[in-house]
């Protein structure tokens, strides 16, 4: 080992130079420079550079030519003095040598420890402009950093040791809650980890802020009430904004719709008018169209229109003698739009269409309000003779109370057929083979774009108590790229297939409240047995204050008798419904005989029931309001029970 001397010294700025020998040669960047020349600013120079004498009596630097660069810069801009001492190291070893062990045994610190150490810095009460004024980086990194260093311990040392990436950690920084870090974490922990998977896991219950929901009510009202907002601080596209509170923006969503809802209903004249956050196509194919007619106009109308006619072309003679300038772009285009507002107030609703018809206010993709005017729905649509086309008239059910009856039926056959593989199997090979053997437009009981088909907030309403099983499958394939997923899915046991393939059916299951007509849906009702009045009872909220009180008493007569029903014709309508959502739920109370609590615990409204036959049995009827009983009509072979053998 050869022996080689060195000694401290402070030498002038002026009098060092770099040295020809120096081994690095790739310049770094500039705001690798500008990083340095705050940190020299801030805490001074912490490692010497190693120096060698030159023949003119200056120094060559033979290690640190970053930091002379850096120290030169800072004097140029006059931010030290020119002869500022610099703390050297002068050796006498070889030049080439000497600068490359300088540079080649220097070992960078972890990623992670800097992460920390801002995060402490920022505990002993530094904020993030003062750290990134003191180390030359922007706000925006030192935040992420920040954010890194405060992810939960156990995953910051997962990071450390090399089983997580740092796309993973970034992932988990997208949250601030390491209580949420860590149960997410423990759920997924022990194998590969994928960035989106804990990303999505993390996000579940928030909602984007590019989202048509959230542009619909505003971020601002959001906020207003009470909603917090964070920001996913490594995404700079659209959706790295994130309300927190996914429940709130839909119940505001709702209030603004309600709202939009009883505005046109007062101000148009509309029989009805009903809310829906996302249009559904069943809920307007079902429904007659009508349009508004012309109006002849009023003689101020009228001179109006002419003297825009002419002043339009006026605009047009002037613009082909000349030119088409701004000026008279705008002058056509405000003319057109003034004759435009006249000829659409010349078009109006007649008062008996009106009187009929109804409109549909929901969230349309733009995240602007949609309305879908002039529906008539089947019980208010006319024949060619003038007469009633729906067999049942109006009936006693609103129109939000059929839409919401008609979920709780479909939610109870989806549950029925997520656990039904042979049927589902049957269901989705009909629809499939309607969908690509047939021309035009073909009923199918599943909607092959397999979107879910009860409303967002059906958990909610429910209680989350019908299609929870999700949770019970392997999901995680769904994270994956396309070919690892689906090898993925591939690998799983045929039952697990098989479960997962029935679950997804039933959820794109498409169903309705009963109009006494057999359909695809009735039919796979019955196959599947579903029982109705075993998974759904009326209750006072969800419907006995809903229907008119002549129909509870109604329904009371026919199941407990006209005695009971004239004891309580004179009860508020309030105290009627919480004493019919005891009765018909099977509680016996007095006056009521065994037999009739039993028929009332399996009572259900018109609509509402499936005609069950098991094999090799007669079906169970369920009493309807009218006291008739559902019958099974005849099946397509894909859907009919076979019999018993």
């Amino acid at each position: 080992m050869s022996q080689t001397h060195s000694h401290p010294q402070a030498v002038s700025l002026e009098d060092l130079i770099l040295s020809p020998l120096n081994v690095r040669k790739t310049p770094p960047s500039t705001a690798e420079q500008e990083e340095l020349k705050a940190s020299l600013l801030a805490h001074g120079l912490l490692e010497n550079l190693v120096v060698r004498a030159a023949d003119d009596g200056r120094f060559e630097v033979l290690a640190g030519g970053r930091r002379l660069a850096a120290l030169q810069a800072l004097a140029a801009e006059g931010r030290i003095p020119a002869d500022y001492p610099v703390r050297c190291l002068i050796h006498n070893g070889d030049p080439g040598e000497v600068s490359l062990a300088e540079n080649v045994v220097r070992l960078s610190m972890h990623a992670l420890d800097q992460f920390e150490a801002f995060a402490a810095l920022a505990d002993q009460g530094l904020s993030p402009a003062d750290i990134a004024h003191r180390f030359g980086h922007s706000e925006k990194l030192v935040r992420q950093r920040l954010r890194l260093g405060r992810v939960a311990p156990e995953i910051r040392e997962a990071y450390r040791n090399e089983e997580i990436s740092l796309d993973v950690l970034m992932a988990f920084a997208v949250t601030d809650d390491a209580a949420q870090q860590l149960a997410v974490w423990a759920e997924i922990g022990g194998g590969y980890i994928y960035a989106n998977q804990v990303r999505r896991l993390l996000t579940e219950e928030k909602i984007a802020a590019s989202s048509k929901y959230v542009r619909f009510v505003g971020q601002e009202a959001y906020e207003a009430a009470g909603g917090a907002v964070s920001r996913d601080l490594f995404s700079d596209d659209d959706d790295a904004l994130w309300l927190e509170d996914r429940a709130l923006v839909m119940r505001l969503v709702q209030e603004k719709l309600e709202a939009a809802a009883d505005a046109l209903k007062t101000a148009e004249g509309w029989k009805w008018v009903q809310t829906m956050v996302d249009l559904a196509y069943d809920a307007v194919s079902a429904c007659q169209t009508v349009y508004p007619k012309s109006v002849d106009p009023t003689p101020d109308q009228e001179a109006a229109m002419d003297r825009l006619a002419d002043r339009l072309q006026e605009i047009e003679r002037e613009a082909d003698a000349d030119s088409w300038t701004q000026e008279r772009l705008q002058a056509f285009e405000d003319a057109e739009a003034e004759l435009a507002t006249i000829e659409d107030a010349l078009r109006a609703y007649a008062p008996d269409d009106l009187a009929r018809a109804g409109c549909i206010v929901s969230v349309g993709h733009d995240g602007e309000l949609a309305i879908k005017h002039g529906l008539v729905l089947p019980e208010d649509q006319v024949n060619d003779k003038g007469a009633n086309a729906s067999a049942t008239a109006a009936g006693p059910f609103s129109a939000a109370l059929k839409d919401d009856l008609g979920y709780d039926r479909l939610a109870v056959a989806q549950r029925y057929l997520a656990d039904d593989f042979a049927c589902a199997f049957d269901a989705m090979l009909f629809s499939m083979a309607r969908s690509v053997l047939t021309l035009g437009y073909s009923d199918k009981p599943l909607d092959l774009t397999l979107s879910t088909t009860l409303p967002y907030n059906w958990a909610e309403r429910s209680g989350g108590q019908v299609m929870e099983a999700s949770k019970d499958f392997d999901l995680s394939w769904l994270d994956l790229p396309a070919e690892e997923g689906f090898r993925a899915l591939s690998a799983l046991p045929m039952e697990a297939k098989q479960r997962l393939f029935a679950h997804c059916a039933a959820l794109s299951l498409k169903g309705h409240l009963g109009d006494g007509e057999a359909d695809l849906f009735v039919m796979i009702g019955a196959r599947l047995g579903v029982e109705m009045a075993a998974h759904w009872r009326p209750t006072a909220e969800t419907f006995w204050k809903r229907v008119k009180k002549g129909y509870a008493l109604e329904a009371a007569a026919e199941v407990l008798g006209e005695a009971w029903a004239r004891v309580h014709k004179d009860d508020k309508k309030a105290v009627l419904a919480e004493t019919l959502e005891t009765v018909f739920s099977g509680q016996r109370t007095a006056g009521i005989t065994a037999e009739q609590a039993a028929t009332a615990a399996r009572w259900l409204p018109d609509g509402m029931c499936f005609a069950v036959n098991e094999p090799g049995e007669t079906a169970s009827p369920t009493v309807s309001v009218k006291g008739k009983m559902s019958e099974e009509d005849d099946l397509p072979e894909a859907f009919r029970v076979p019999a018993a053998e």
